[in-house]
């Protein structure tokens, strides 16, 4: 599902001696390509928009056929290569996630199922976050 696609993420930044360390995923994506074949959305359109912040939470909205985009909140974690994390009512997500950030493309591989998903650094636009439907 793209929401585990997508969704990928909760939890806190990892940690070093000195604070928080930022990982290069900090900031908006929007999602570029997804591996089709393993989600079954060929003909479906999908828009997916991620913002990691520093402090750990991160934000996910997502349009999936028709109608709005919704938007999930959470927590996300990133230890050495594996990015994991927690939906804000405590659900954590559907995988864990190989994470990788090459300048401005960040890809993320299911553990669970091997999709791949690539996102590229995109701001999110106000119309998005301002209508989206809260889950």
């Amino acid at each position: 599902m793209v929401l585990s696609a997508a969704l990928l993420f909760a939890a806190s930044c990892h940690k070093n001696p000195e604070g928080p360390a930022t990982p290069a995923m900090v900031g908006e994506w929007q999602l570029s390509s997804i591996s089709v074949k393993s989600v079954g959305y060929a003909d479906t359109t999908v828009d997916v928009y991620l913002s990691f912040a520093e402090d750990g939470s991160f934000e996910l909205y997502q349009f999936i056929g028709q109608g709005r985009f919704y938007k999930y909140t959470g927590t996300w974690e990133f230890e050495g290569n594996i990015l994991s994390g927690k939906y804000s009512s405590g659900k954590a997500w559907g995988s864990t996630y190989e994470a990788a950030v090459d300048g401005e493309k960040l890809t993320l591989v299911s553990v669970k199922s091997g999709e791949t998903d690539v996102y590229m650094k995109a701001s999110i636009p106000d119309g998005v976050k301002d209508q989206a439907y809260e889950k």
